[in-house]
């Protein structure tokens, strides 16, 4: 059969989206990707290293990850009945619209935020709505629930804190979203472990909220691809029947529950982050940008007119940061995720003589 008659048998949907990528760029200082820029130390990775050579690599994983669904029951202060686990944050996102959305379901989604929502809401054949953020880039509570009422059927997906902007929503505010809402809501929580409201108590109260979140930020294993999603017992249950079988090895299986008995050593590396963003954010406030956006997250938002000069600057430094200028509002944007100290006064003195050198005034100078 040839290829041009074999293309068209993939779905319109699929063949119409344009593909979420980011290119590799080798760089010494790795700001663009909100990673937690600590390893794990060497005692924590030798305890896995042991169990996996002596675990049989030829055995299934457990068909239920009951040890690590304790964990992280735990680690939320949950139950175990409320925790499906995953292959990443976004596995749990597919899982959920595959249960919750149908054919031409509406989708409300906030813009600008993670392209991840509307690429799978229209690869799986749904119809998304948008609401977009005020004007300083925060969410914008009463259109949300105008939406909601307009569409009392749909899907509402939110991030808070959201990628890319750092913006939050507070508890009255999601209080006052789920009181309108009559559909499902998944809110991403992602980067909750470095600011804004902890949505867990809410899901007993509000069963069709709905909470995602990750090992790949806070818990520093971004390489370990494993998320879980946190909701009330009876509706994780029916979630549950879509989810594959075997989703997560055991490697990871293991990693992770390490992970989270060492769980001080995240609190620690937490603390020293959330201190370095504000002492980031209140550098970058002093620097001439167009705006510098305030971040419950463990990255920065600029805005400036030099933005491309900028982002070749830091790169020819050795410094990679995220260009996302090409998101709705976010013209001139920049997206820095934050460092260790060394890599932050790094990132400092770069951007300093950046604007030295462009003869913009610095404030305070």
């Amino acid at each position: 059969m040839e290829l041009k008659k074999v293309l068209p048998l993939i779905r319109p949907q699929v063949r119409n989206l344009t593909a979420y990528h980011l290119d590799r760029v080798e760089c010494d200082i790795k700001l663009n990707q909100n990673e937690n820029p600590f390893d794990w130390p060497g005692n924590v990775k030798n305890e896995v290293a042991e169990f996996v050579k002596e675990r049989f690599w030829n055995r299934y994983p457990s068909f239920i990850p009951v040890d690590l669904k304790k964990s992280i029951a735990d680690y939320c202060d949950v139950c175990s009945e409320n925790i499906i686990v995953g292959n990443g944050s976004n596995e749990m996102l597919l899982v959920l619209l595959l249960a919750l959305m149908e054919k031409e379901t509406p989708v409300i989604a906030c813009q600008p935020t993670f392209t991840v929502y509307n690429l799978l809401v229209n690869g799986l054949g749904g119809t998304p709505r948008t609401v977009m953020l005020d004007e300083n880039l925060r969410y914008d509570c009463d259109a949300i629930c105008s939406a909601c009422e307009e569409s009392p059927e749909a899907v509402l997906i939110i991030a808070s804190p959201n990628n890319p902007t750092g913006t939050s929503l507070k508890k009255e505010q999601l209080e006052k979203i789920l009181s309108v809402h009559k559909g499902f809501f998944i809110l991403d929580q992602a980067y909750v472990e470095f600011g804004g409201f902890n949505a867990v108590p809410l899901i007993d109260k509000y069963p069709n909220c709905i909470i995602t979140r990750t090992f790949s930020k806070a818990l520093g294993a971004a390489g370990l691809r494993l998320g879980y999603m946190i909701g009330n017992k009876e509706v994780i249950a029916e979630i549950n029947k879509i989810k594959l079988p075997y989703n997560i090895n055991f490697f990871s299986e293991k990693t992770a529950q390490v992970l989270l008995e060492n769980r001080s050593y995240v609190t620690e590396k937490v603390t020293g982050l959330i201190a370095e963003r504000n002492d980031l954010y209140g550098f970058f406030s002093k620097l001439p940008f167009d705006n510098c956006y305030s971040s419950d997250t463990n990255f920065i938002l600029v805005r400036t007119a030099g933005k491309n000069e900028l982002f070749k600057y830091l790169k020819s430094k050795g410094i990679l940061v995220r260009d996302v200028s090409s998101y709705p509002m976010l013209e001139n944007c920049l997206r820095i995720n934050i460092g260790t100290a060394r890599e932050n006064q790094a990132l400092k003195h770069a951007c300093e003589e950046f604007f030295a050198k462009s003869k913009t005034p610095v404030s305070g100078s």
